[in-house]
Order: C-alpha cells, then sequence, then structure tokens
C-alpha cells in the first residue's frame, strides 16, 4: 500500500521526468521510482509502476500520437517493468483512441511470450470487452485465428475469462469457436476442450446442445473435444459415445473409450 508521502514523492518526481526528460527521448523511466525503498523478491511492487503510469496519463493530456515511440520503448526495451507500463497505459488510453492504439497492441503482441500477451490482455482489453464487446469482440475473433501462437492461445484464454463476465455473450463467442473446428487446432485444441467445460458450468444445456448437434460426427477432432470436455454425467452422451467406441477410425475409438470412462466415473459405475 503506498503511503501518502510516497504517493507524493513519486507524483512530483513522474512530472520531472515528464517535463525535463521524456521530451529529450529519454526513456528511462525506472529513474521515477528507483528510489522506492520496498521490494517484493527484490522487484519494485507493481502498485508502483501502476501508478506512476496513472499520473503520467493524467499529464500527458491529449497529444496521444507523440508519445508512441515511448510506449513502443517501454514494452521492447524496457523489461518487466516497461511491460507493465505499458499494459498499465493502454488500458487507460486505448478506449480513447482505439484507432490509434489497436495497432500498437497488436504490434506489440507479436513479439510478446504467451504469458505476456495473455498479462496484456487481461489487463487492457478484458475490462473493455465486458463494456464494449460490440467495439472488440471482432478483434479478439481475429487474433484467436493468429498464426502466431501465443496471441491466438492468448485470444482463446481471454474469451474464456470473458464468458464468465458476461454470459449473455456467449452464444456468439461459440459460434466463433465453432467455426474453428472444421480445421485443425493443433495444439490450441486443449484450449478449446478448456472453453468447453467452461461452457459446460455455465449452461448445461448449452452445452448438451453442443453434443446434440454434433454427436453424430466423426471428425476425430471434435469427438476428441467433447470426449474430453465432460464434466459430468449426462444419460443422452451414452448412446453417441457407444458409437463412438465401435467406430473403425483408431482416433474416435480412442476418444469415444475416454468418453466412456468419464460418464462411468460420473455416474459411479466401476470400469
Amino acid at each position: 500500500m503506498l503511503t501518502i508521502d510516497w504517493k507524493e514523492r513519486l507524483t512530483l518526481d513522474t512530472e520531472d521526468y515528464l517535463k525535463n526528460k521524456l521530451p529529450r527521448k529519454d526513456y528511462d523511466f525506472e529513474i521515477i521510482f528507483n528510489a522506492y525503498p520496498e521490494r517484493v523478491n527484490g522487484k519494485i511492487p507493481s502498485e508502483v509502476v501502476t501508478f506512476i503510469c496513472s499520473i503520467m496519463v493524467q499529464r500527458l493530456g491529449r497529444r496521444h500520437a507523440d508519445y508512441i515511440p515511448f510506449y513502443r520503448h517501454l514494452w521492447l526495451k524496457k523489461g518487466d517493468y516497461g511491460k507493465l507500463a505499458f499494459s498499465a497505459i493502454l488500458a487507460k488510453v486505448l478506449n480513447k483512441k482505439p484507432e490509434l492504439y489497436l495497432p500498437l497492441l497488436e504490434e506489440m503482441m507479436q513479439s510478446g511470450t504467451a504469458s505476456q500477451v495473455n498479462a496484456l490482455l487481461d489487463k487492457v482489453m478484458l475490462p473493455l470487452l465486458r463494456k464494449y464487446p460490440e467495439k472488440y469482440l471482432s478483434h479478439v475473433y481475429q487474433w484467436s485465428k493468429s498464426d502466431n501462437e501465443n496471441i491466438a492461445s492468448s485470444a482463446i484464454n481471454l474469451l474464456t475469462k470473458l464468458i464468465k463476465r458476461r454470459k449473455d455473450l456467449l452464444p456468439d463467442v461459440l459460434s466463433q469457436f465453432q467455426h474453428q473446428w472444421s480445421y485443425p487446432l493443433g495444439n490450441l485444441q486443449s484450449l478449446h476442450v478448456q472453453f468447453l467445460k467452461t461452457v459446460a458450468k455455465l449452461d448445461p444445456q448449452l452445452y448438451a446442445s453442443i453434443w446434440k448437434e454434433y454427436g453424430i460426427s466423426r471428425d476425430p477432432q471434435i469427438v476428441e473435444l467433447l470426449s474430453s470436455s465432460i464434466i459430468s454425467y449426462n444419460q443422452d452422451f451414452d448412446e453417441i459415445v457407444e458409437n463412438w467406441v465401435k467406430s473403425g477410425n483408431a482416433r474416435v475409438k480412442k476418444a469415444g473409450l475416454t468418453a466412456q470412462k468419464i460418464l462411468n466415473k460420473k455416474k459411479g459405475v466401476k470400469s
């Protein structure tokens, strides 16, 4: 918890940095908080960096385009502190100028690891999606199909988190996932399974309707998705699974046997 004294000092130091250093393209923003005495595992607490970023956004005003090089430098050159600062700043400014900041966000996502992009989207996009899905969902759908696996996996994780908070968006998001099931999912298949498990928890009837729609499928990927996503027993699944177990396709049969074991376990039958 930042004390009032430290808030005052950090505010003054941030203002000094913005007035005397940033105009000279001195992007070593760590000077603002290096003197802060407390550390968590040897690092400055994230709330300190987030606080100075809130001051920056207030003081920089509406000259958005002027500071794009600074923001880009934060993400690319300033390590963990810089990525945290970039996320904190974009969380406050992206909705003010999405035409400017969305391309910047997408550019920086290309260079991030899966965990870094996950954290970035959680901080910046999740709050915006909850408030303005009509403005931003289409972008996340595109990211979920990205050739960059870190971006695609982070977007899928983001959509899974979104439907937990906005259940009304579940049908629309589900339809986007269903479109992707027609193509090989590769390493992303496990994330689609996790999404389906979330659907099953939020809306068991909707989940059951997916089984009814796809139960006649012999597409190995579809069968694997359904088989791996079972979280509770439903007698309507039994006949579907029995047909998969009898399949001559090795992947379908294997997934069917997995589903059968899960259903028996959920039903309380010893295998």
